[in-house]
């Protein structure tokens, strides 16, 4: 998942400005593709179990527990507090000035991206992210103990793009944050780092992976890619000191980061010599068009230039030389939103510029001639202390458990797709910390099963010479005993995660029932209602009663309501043709809903269209048929539409 969060700033301290210390931050690339591997920290005793009991007279009668660690009432040295603002929920042990300095630093990275892409390609999360916090000296964390990734800082390796700006800017390009479809985890170990100056980053390829309809892949490129992407690093504030120039903080009046950079360093430089000779070097051209906008993904060899037009294009229609209200730019915003529609040809390209691919791959070979190796600047006006800062107070334990045993459990799942063993230990610490949220809540010691519900009941046992033995039950957890809907929509996500699928659906059907506002909860609460549906069909023929198809359609459309997804709409699907009943009208609008959102979905198109086909909806089959030929580009797939649409005017079978 390569996205990038740029870091910017809370207001400086002592002076320092633009030209002073300019310090800034990268957080993760993630979502698309993948979530970086930072581990996390926290300060809470492992309680381990002994296999092996002793005792001192033989024949006495042991009792076998579980190793009592004193945690539960310890004077953390460094504890955690907790504070909100909109958009932000955050957990730290760092000082006040500095988490505010971090979430300044993403509120402005949001903002400088909503000044450059439309409202519309950055929609808001569904849930607030989360930001963790940690002000920890590694130096005195134990051997072994799991920490944050510390937070080191660096020169641009692309300093060449930063022109002057790069000796006064320092970059972390670590990944630090994971994610799970509906919100994000972003962390960072700040012990050490120079927080006085102003700093910009960005959220932007969690918030484009969820614009809807889907973005191009070669716009998304553009935008984040990792090598040219316009949104590849951070942007540092500029401040305008009153007489006319930037230096120290003031009223922010822009903001600059890196820039055009094409297919690689050694390749910028190259041209950069030819371009100090001949200013208008023939030799230097772009690709055709046509290979951009192509379906298939380029290959490796190819991929570095192709991602290099990408940003140079999309530069050109965000950030151009004709200002913000250009109208390259409409002309842009407007061929990108029938791209989102519909597979990309050169009618459509016309229709929106005026002209065709080579008159434009000639302006885009001029326009790189300007911006190779320039910064990129933002012009935006924004007062100081215009955000609303974060007022922190000790944290409980359920803000605890339920924000540090999400995130480790995200990034538990994201690790064990290339490290079983890793992902087990992260997902095993994510429930040693909801366990622990889950015990100081109902006043239990630690490592000591809770009483009730057959919980703590003894069982028998004989240990050699040692006479009987009394042993404990293990731990259980019960959805009764948790308050907080949140936890337990993250506990039950993580029992899931477990392979615990039975907890799982008891604490998610309780978080239902409270309303908890967590759409990834509500959408795995449907799967499992699915799943247990279809074993144990109701309804006549071995399909899906009614009353069962209901259960699950029920939290999916609040999954709808939240994060809509591609799987939920197969779901809707896979449900209403496994069920003895029909669906209504209303029910197929869901699914025209879906493919509105998902217009490249074809196995959504034709999955929809057999549905409306076999319940007798010709008309929305037909609409559905044409819908899914758009993209259907292989003439097998649009054999198979044309297939069922002869079926709507065939007699019926007798």
């Amino acid at each position: 998942m390569n996205s990038s969060f740029r870091s910017g700033g809370h207001a400086p301290r002592g002076g320092a400005g633009f030209r002073g210390q300019t310090r800034t931050l990268t957080a993760s690339r993630a979502l698309l593709l993948a979530f970086g591997a930072a581990m996390a920290a926290f300060p809470f005793a492992r309680a381990e179990r002994d296999e092996d009991a002793t005792a001192a007279v033989a024949g006495a009668r042991v009792v076998l527990m579980q190793r009592y660690v004193v945690s539960a009432t310890r004077i953390e040295k460094n504890p955690w507090r907790y504070g909100s603002v909109p958009g932000f929920e955050v957990l730290t042990r760092a000082s006040e000035y500095d988490t505010n300095w971090r979430i300044d630093a993403l509120r402005r990275g949001m903002w400088i991206e909503g000044r450059v892409m439309p409202k519309d390609w950055l929609p808001d999360p569904a849930v607030p992210y989360t930001v963790i916090l940690d002000d920890t000296d590694l130096r005195e964390v134990p051997a072994g103990e799991i920490h944050l990734k510390p937070t080191v800082l660096g020169s641009p390796a692309d300093a060449l793009t930063w022109g002057s700006l790069s000796e006064n800017t320092n970059l972390s390009i670590e990944t630090v944050g994971s994610g799970d479809g509906d919100t994000l985890a972003i962390n960072n170990n700040l012990y050490g780092v120079e927080t006085a100056a102003l700093m910009d980053s960005t959220i932007s390829l969690e918030r484009l992976g969820r614009c809807t309809p889907p973005l191009p892949a070669w716009l998304i490129s553009g935008l984040i890619g990792r090598t040219s992407g316009v949104f590849r690093e951070a942007f540092a504030l500029l401040a305008d000191t009153g007489n006319g120039a930037f230096d120290r903080p003031g009223f922010v009046r822009g903001a600059a980061g890196p820039g055009t950079l094409w297919v690689s360093l050694a390749e910028t430089q190259r041209m950069l010599k030819l371009l100090w000779h001949n200013a208008h070097d023939p030799s230097i051209t772009v690709p055709p068009l046509r290979l951009l906008f192509a379906k298939a993904a380029p290959p490796a060899e190819r991929l570095a230039l192709w991602e290099s037009e990408a940003a140079l294009f999309a530069r050109w229609g965000l950030m151009g030389e004709d200002g913000p209200d250009s109208e390259n730019r409409r002309a842009f915003l407007e061929f990108v939103r029938r791209a989102q529609r519909a597979p990309v040809t050169e009618e459509m390209f016309k229709g929106c510029f005026g002209c065709g691919y080579e008159p434009m791959e000639v302006k885009l070979a001029a326009f790189l001639r300007k911006v190779l190796a320039k910064p990129t600047f933002v012009a935006w006006d924004m007062p100081p202390g215009a955000q609303e800062p974060v007022r922190l107070s000790e944290a409980t334990s359920d803000q605890i458990g339920r924000i540090l045993g999400d995130w480790l459990r995200m990034q538990g799942d994201y690790e064990g797709g290339t490290d079983p063993e890793v992902g087990d230990r992260l997902l095993g610490l994510a429930g040693r910390m909801l366990e622990r949220a889950y015990r100081e809540d109902n006043g239990l010691p630690p490592d000591v099963a809770p009483p009730g519900g057959g919980e703590h009941a003894a069982a028998s046992s004989q240990i050699s010479t040692l006479g009987p033995a009394v042993a404990m039950k293990p731990f259980v957890v019960t959805a009764e005993r948790i308050h907080d809907p949140r936890l337990l929509a993250v506990y039950g996500l993580y029992a899931h995660d477990k392979g615990d699928d039975a907890k799982a659906r008891e604490l998610l059907d309780a978080a239902a029932k409270s309303g908890v506002s967590r759409p990834r909860a509500y959408a795995v609460l449907a799967q499992l209602r699915y799943a247990e549906a279809i074993g144990k069909p109701l309804g006549a023929d071995g399909k899906l009663s009614a009353a069962q198809a209901a259960s699950v359609l029920e939290p999916l459309k609040a999954a709808l309501a939240g994060a809509p997804k591609p799987d939920h709409y197969d779901l809707i699907v896979e449900t209403w043709t496994n069920c003895e009943a029909k669906p209504a009208e209303g029910d197929i609008e869901v699914l025209r809903a879906g493919l509105e959102r998902y217009p490249a979905d074809t196995d959504l198109a034709y999955n929809a269209a057999e549905l409306c086909a076999q319940s007798g909806y010709a008309a929305q089959t037909s609409w559905f048929i044409d819908k899914g030929l758009v993209f259907a580009t292989h003439e097998i797939n649009r054999e198979y539409f044309e297939q069922l649409r002869s079926t709507l005017n065939s007699p019926p079978t007798p």
